[in-house]
């Protein structure tokens, strides 16, 4: 399968798009959707997270200690063969130590990858929060 840069630059927009809205939905299942099988999310001040079921149980622990009201702004798509890599910015009120939620921004990097039904999905995310 042949696909452009322009290509992956859409659907990278749209599986961002999707991210921000069952983000906003507090939707923990549509976001691991989004995720391959055996993907890694690399939040900050954590352990590596495996797999999209555990994806899932770190997104929802998120949703559940008050994460909302999420935005994101792509800075960068690049491709090559199968893989995509995005760097973006992010906003979102976050979960705080003592309780409660703050404002917050930071950044990103998702690796995505082309799979064998031809849809590209994320198989590997960080983030950190700026200082």
């Amino acid at each position: 399968m042949s696909t452009t840069a322009t290509d992956y630059r859409a659907e990278v927009l749209a599986i961002a798009r999707a991210w921000e809205k069952c983000a906003n939905a507090r939707d923990a299942q549509g976001i691991a959707d989004l995720y391959t099988e055996t993907a890694t999310l690399l939040p900050p001040g954590m352990p590596t997270i495996t797999g999209r079921q555990n994806i899932q149980g770190f997104w929802q622990g998120f949703f559940d200690a008050g994460a909302s009201d999420a935005k994101l702004k792509s800075i960068k798509i690049t491709s090559s063969g199968d893989l995509a890599y995005e760097v973006g910015e992010y906003s979102a009120m976050m979960p705080q130590p003592s309780g409660g939620t703050a404002p917050g921004s930071g950044k990103y990097l998702v690796v995505f990858e082309r799979q064998q039904d031809g849809h590209l999905k994320m198989a590997a995310d960080m983030f950190s929060p700026n200082a």
